[in-house]
């Protein structure tokens, strides 16, 4: 079984110690992203809608590192700070996810580092 660090700096580095994806065979699990701005590690202010869409610009950004793309997620899970965001979440997911199928969702309120509005992580599977 062969397992790759996947690191791009067009994600946030990570600020603690685990890696932003680690692809298995033909299965990439990549890590809890928040806003984090990739050249400054910094988050990115604004309403969930800025924030989502940054998230999913990072975990695009690590798929592709990884020779994969968003139709390759079959698992996402989110964690939004206040679950009264979850329709501007949707707004944005859908424009991530637009594939058929579409991956599977566990979407759970929680209290978020940095106190950001959400924050997202994905399995991914090579199929092609």
């Amino acid at each position: 079984m062969s397992k790759q660090v996947i690191i791009t700096d067009k994600a946030p580095r990570p600020v603690s110690r685990y890696s932003q994806g680690i692809l298995v065979e033909n299965t990439l699990y990549v890590q809890g992203v928040i806003a984090l701005d990739p050249t400054t590690n910094k988050l990115t202010e604004g309403p969930m809608a800025v924030q989502a869409g940054r998230v999913f610009e990072s975990i695009k950004a690590i798929l592709e590192k990884a020779g994969l793309i968003m139709a390759d997620v079959v698992k996402v899970t989110a964690f939004l700070s206040n679950l009264e965001d979850y329709p501007a979440f949707n707004e944005v997911y859908r424009q991530y996810f637009v594939a058929d199928p579409p991956p599977v969702r566990t979407t759970v309120q929680a209290k978020i580092p940095l106190g950001a509005l959400v924050e997202v992580e994905v399995i991914a599977v090579k199929a092609r």
